[in-house]
């Protein structure tokens, strides 16, 4: 995935949930959006955070025990695929940063919110 297209996903969940928290507390106080707001930012930055987790290579013995259940496997051993998996995301960029960012830029306009 592009550079920006990563960016304009992680807004998109951002503002779909800043939209979901005032649907529910309301648009009428200034309280709700920072609710709002925060919400977002620190959902944003715990799902980077969960990217990042993913990335490091947390899972792959999971995943190595999912692909186990096939017939058709092309690891033979836990070894085997996690030094394939490593070399896969090494080729990818860092998704996780994108949620980082627009995390903090939401949690910054949430005090600036509650600032004023």
């Amino acid at each position: 995935m592009g550079f920006w297209k990563r960016y304009a996903a992680a807004l998109l969940v951002n503002v779909g949930l800043t939209i979901l928290v005032l649907l529910l507390k309301g648009f009428d106080l200034k309280i709700y959006y920072v609710d709002a707001f925060s919400v977002a930012g620190g959902v944003s930055i715990l799902l980077g955070m969960f990217s990042c987790v993913i990335r490091a290579g947390a899972f792959d013995t999971i995943g190595y025990g999912f692909s186990t259940l096939r017939s058709d496997r092309r690891d033979k051993d836990l070894y085997e695929y996690t030094n394939r998996k490593r070399e896969q995301r090494s080729r990818q960029g860092r998704g996780y940063l994108a949620f980082f960012v627009t995390g903090l830029v939401f949690l910054g306009i949430s005090f600036l919110i509650a600032a004023v």
